[in-house]
């Protein structure tokens, strides 16, 4: 049977399976953790996954009593970080900030990967995130069925940038190309910022890109937007049309989560996965995650490792489709 998670599935899981956790012996409550704690961001710093890590990681280390050292080890579409925690002794003291790029795509891009979905469990989500679909400023297309008819009109004039090869801002816009039969030739950059700098200079034509990111542009006229990638508009742009409004097969979604080398202890996990979701049910972590463009998701245990088992399958067949191998 054939199963695909959209954004409000992900959502319908958040409660899925909590109470079928088993609590913790109380004696593995009092003694994990005795030390401090690594969290691995295959990003940057800056970035907004690096932003996450920092987040989970501060307040992580006032439910557990121990510092949460964060490190940044991006690389190979973030499989470098990946494999330096999947080779971790599998105690809960080595996490990383996984994200579908790590668990789901990148892993098909490479003959052998450095790491893969196998190697970890997951141990809770974090929230999903929205992608805004921008265009430079003076590309006269509204919609994105305008930009889908203006690539057909037109074929081989456009191109688009991603912050880099196989990521999701990437892959999107493979599946619309793929669906619509038109084409548009894509250009990866290392990170966002200089896909966006060369955008708003006229270089390149749309790209998607983080809400956090594009939004100060956006308010201040710089870049035009025609589409969310999201399960609702935004109430910021309520104007906008989410890519499933206009094609409704299209319903990709990014999310980041927090991962263990796989064999870390289940009552471990449990506990990590309890503190975080409470994290995320707070007032102002929300509010923090919203202005990141993150939806906070708590979810159980099975939920979140049944969605990364179903992306991981369903991301890498696209990867395979569209032929998007690794730099």
């Amino acid at each position: 049977m054939k199963h695909e998670f959209s954004r409000r599935q992900l959502l319908r899981y958040s409660g899925a399976g909590l109470g079928a956790l088993v609590a913790a012996p109380a004696f593995a409550q009092a003694a994990y953790p005795d030390r401090a704690l690594k969290l691995v961001v295959p990003y940057p710093a800056g970035a907004l996954t690096d932003s996450l890590g920092r987040l989970v990681a501060e307040r992580l280390r006032g439910v557990l009593g121990q510092p949460v050292v964060v490190e940044n080890r991006p690389g190979a579409g973030t499989l470098l970080g990946a494999s330096q925690v999947a080779k971790s002794p599998a105690d809960g003291y080595n996490l990383l900030v996984a994200t579908t790029t790590t668990l789901a795509i990148s892993p098909s891009m490479y003959a052998t990967p450095p790491a893969v979905a196998a190697d970890f469990v997951g141990v809770a989500m974090i929230g999903s995130v929205t992608l805004l679909l921008v265009t430079r400023p003076d590309l006269k297309v509204s919609n994105l069925a305008e930009l889908v008819a203006a690539m057909r009109n037109e074929p081989g004039k456009f191109n688009f940038g991603s912050p880099g090869n196989g990521s999701m801002h990437h892959l999107i816009i493979e599946m619309v190309k793929s669906q619509e039969k038109v084409n548009a030739t894509h250009v990866p950059y290392q990170g966002s910022l200089p896909a966006l700098t060369d955008m708003m200079a006229g270089r390149i034509d749309f790209m998607f890109l983080d809400a956090v990111a594009g939004m100060p542009q956006i308010q201040a006229n710089k870049i035009g937007v025609i589409a969310v990638s999201a399960a609702k508009r935004l109430s910021e742009l309520p104007q906008v049309a989410t890519v499933a409004e206009t094609y409704p097969k299209i319903d990709l979604q990014a999310w980041q989560a927090i991962a263990a080398p796989r064999g870390t202890p289940a009552a471990v996990v449990a506990r990590l996965n309890t503190e975080i979701n409470k994290m995320l049910e707070s007032p102002d972590v929300r509010a923090t995650l919203q202005k990141f463009g993150v939806e906070g998701t708590p979810m159980s245990v099975p939920a979140l490792n049944d969605l990364i088992a179903v992306d991981n399958k369903r991301f890498g067949d696209l990867v395979r489709a569209a032929g998007v191998k690794a730099n």
